[in-house]
């Protein structure tokens, strides 16, 4: 029989779930979020997409969430584009239903570390930044995932900027506030409007200065850009480099580099990558308890 994890990456209006083996993702299916509902629907959705989608080959759970949370209890602590879904033991809810091993930890966290282990960057220093609902970001120091406490060493977006976060303005909701779908604006600019052009120009400088902030901070060698806005990265690319190199000396600008993530599924691998982790050091410590 193959073992598989079962692998969830929670966002804030869309989930993927999928099985995992040997690092090949299979059976990928989408799911729509309720990001609106009351903590214990979240929850029963949670527990739905495992019902749908494990079998008997699976050996073990590994989910990323888009919040603050204690890692080795495997707590939620809150969730900013969930906001009823917080203070929820989430591992010990899940091991309790399903009885199989699980690992829970930030979104952006499974984002870097998959791409880290699985995306061919020759970095050891490696920053990723998720573009979606919000903004996120995971670090990769010198070959480890560095999270903080409580996860929340990434939480970019609620930086203070201009009137507001840059959440605001480098997500998909600068486009939300403005009443614009970002796949439509995606779609005019495909074919040379202006306004849409505009638009995407005026989003990639948002996106530079935040970049720069994380540059000038914590001088990484390279960015990954990933979640669903990056899908549009041709379009604001150019205003995102202006804005870096006017904020940022030539030879730091020279010196990281910024690329969309070119690797399917870094989330679910990330997951799978940190679950296998979580359970070497957990047999290394049995075996140094039995020594």
């Amino acid at each position: 029989m193959n073992h598989s994890l079962l692998c969830i990456d929670l966002g804030g209006t869309k989930a993927q779930v999928a099985s995992v083996t040997h690092s090949q993702v299979k059976q990928v299916r989408q799911y729509a979020v309720p990001s609106q509902a009351s903590l214990s629907q979240v929850n029963a959705f949670v527990m739905r997409l495992i019902d749908e989608n494990r079998t008997l080959e699976t050996t073990g759970i590994a989910i990323g969430v888009p919040s603050t949370l204690e890692v080795c209890s495997g707590t939620v602590l809150t969730t900013q584009n969930i906001p009823h879904w917080h203070n929820v033991p989430l591992k010990h809810l899940l091991e309790q239903r399903f009885s199989l091993p699980v690992v829970v930890h930030n979104d952006a966290n499974c984002f870097v570390y998959g791409e880290y282990l699985y995306g061919g960057h020759d970095a050891k220093n490696l920053i990723g930044v998720c573009l979606g609902t919000g903004i996120g970001a995971g670090f990769v120091f010198n070959g480890s995932l560095y999270t903080g406490n409580h996860s929340a060493a990434g939480e970019l977006g609620n930086l203070t900027y201009l009137d507001g976060i840059i959440e605001d303005y480098a997500s998909g909701q600068f486009f939300g506030r403005q009443g614009i779908e970002g796949k439509w604006l995606a779609e005019q600019a495909q074919y040379g409007d202006s306004f849409a052009l505009q638009q995407f120009e005026t989003f990639g400088s948002h996106v530079g200065h935040a970049l720069a902030q994380v540059v000038l901070v914590l001088n990484p060698d390279v960015i990954v850009l990933g979640g669903s806005v990056t899908h549009s990265y041709d379009y604001f690319k150019a205003a995102l480099d202006a804005k870096m190199l006017q904020l940022l000396d030539g030879a730091l600008y020279q010196s990281v580099s910024v690329m969309p993530s070119t690797l399917n599924h870094a989330p679910l691998l990330g997951a799978y990558g940190l679950f296998q982790h979580n359970k070497i050091n957990y047999d290394n410590k049995e075996l140094a308890n039995e020594v």
